[in-house]
């Protein structure tokens, strides 16, 4: 089987960024805005067990709702 070839002219465009939900998080739906509040929930409640830091946790629960929502 002959490798394939791959240039600029011939290659599918990669898809920069896709956002299923608004940039500012207060114009998300109450379903997302319930779930964020609910991982962020979960994270701080983690944190405390394990007598670690909170402070990526608004980012991470934001990220694990853009990525599954």
């Amino acid at each position: 089987m002959a490798p394939m070839a791959v240039n600029i002219a011939t290659a599918t465009p990669v898809i920069e960024h896709c956002h299923a939900l608004p940039i500012n998080r207060s114009e998300w739906s109450s379903g997302a805005q319930t779930a964020h509040h609910e991982v962020l929930g979960e994270l701080d409640a983690w944190c405390r067990k394990q007598d670690s830091t909170k402070v990526l946790n608004s980012w991470i629960a934001e990220e694990a709702i853009r990525q599954s929502w």
